[in-house]
């Protein structure tokens, strides 16, 4: 049998017959169907081809193809969004990584932040070489969202107001309130603070108005009315300004809010 670079010309043809016109992924089902054998050979196929550097496991099941010009076969990767999309989907992106793509912030992030339907043991995962945030959203949860092109992989994004609410209710999923602050003053410069507040009231968490009105008036943002709408809307209780934080610090009567981190107009990230 003629092997070229630990493949048959058999299996190469196979191999092109699953990702070829440009195919990102394959997964088992789709394998042998496309080759008409039983699921455990497709599943066998794929394992082998993976062995010797053709493709590589993303996931139980999933693989993608490596490009034949790729000099390190072992390492080489795929947009780490597409990745998720297609191992946690139906889902949508949100936290940093969609601030990131809003320009809401210039801070680099590695890890991906996503929010998905299916049901999360662990919030910290990892795939190939992509470290992500993950957290379980109900179907009926997933608003506020744009779908974009990821080349050719549609994806959803929460939209910016959908971010910064999100980061209201989670400040973890900006690397912590200070950076949430951050990013809320972006988001003021250039849209319409009256979205945060029709998506503060859809999420239904009242420490996202106390969070929200205290970061207004801790930096300074000049926002009157949007301090008005969130005194308005004021549940009763004391919530943690940091969640992930020690509860010590000052209570903020006004907002409802353990200032239990630091935040200045000067200083705030």
């Amino acid at each position: 049998m003629r092997v070229r670079g630990g493949i048959s010309i058999s299996g190469r043809a196979e191999l092109a017959k699953l990702v070829g016109r440009g195919k990102r992924a394959i997964n088992v089902s789709e394998a042998a169907i496309a080759l008409n054998v039983s699921t455990p050979t497709a599943a066998q196929k794929l394992a082998r081809w993976a062995d010797v550097g053709w493709l590589r496991r993303v996931h139980r099941g999933l693989y993608i193809p490596v490009p034949i010009e790729a000099e390190h076969p072992e390492s080489w990767s795929e947009d780490p969004v597409f990745l998720a999309a297609l191992v946690w989907g139906p889902c949508y992106f949100t936290g940093w990584t969609a601030a990131s793509h809003w320009g809401l912030t210039e801070q680099i992030f590695r890890t991906t932040v996503l929010k998905s339907t299916h049901r999360i043991r662990s919030t910290r995962l990892h795939l190939l070489d992509h470290d992500y945030i993950v957290e379980h959203v109900a179907p009926e949860a997933i608003w506020g969202v744009t779908e974009l092109w990821r080349q050719d992989h549609r994806v959803r994004f929460a939209d910016p107001a959908r971010t910064v609410v999100d980061m209201l209710d989670e400040p973890h999923l900006a690397g912590g309130i200070r950076d949430v602050g951050d990013v809320l003053a972006r988001y003021l410069e250039e849209h319409d603070p009256k979205t945060l507040v029709a998506y503060g009231e859809k999420m239904g968490n009242g420490a996202i108005f106390k969070r929200l009105g205290y970061l207004l008036e801790a930096l300074a943002l000049n926002q009157p009315g949007l301090v008005t709408e969130a005194r308005s809307r004021l549940t009763t209780g004391i919530s943690l300004l940091e969640p992930s934080a020690p509860s010590s610090g000052p209570r903020i009567s006004r907002w409802g809010i353990l200032a239990n981190a630091r935040i200045t107009k000067d200083n705030p990230s």
